[in-house]
C-alpha cells in the first residue's frame, strides 16, 4: 500500500494477513522511508513484504 505525505512525498506499508475466524491475525508494517513517487513506494514494499513472508 502506498500514502501521499504532507512533504509531497510517498510512504509505504504492508499488511500481511493469515488465519481465519477468530484466529485471524494482522502484520501491518510502515517504513520510514519517503519516496518520491507512489510507483517507488510500491515497489519498495512490495520486496519487503515479500521478503517477510519468504523468512516466515
Amino acid at each position: 500500500m502506498t500514502s501521499s505525505h504532507t512533504d509531497g512525498g510517498f510512504r509505504a506499508s504492508v499488511s500481511i494477513r493469515s488465519g481465519r475466524g477468530a484466529g485471524t491475525t494482522d502484520r501491518i508494517m510502515r517504513f520510514l522511508p519517503c519516496f518520491p513517487n507512489r510507483q517507488a513506494a510500491l515497489s519498495y514494499a512490495t520486496a519487503e513484504g515479500l521478503s517477510w513472508v519468504s523468512s516466515h
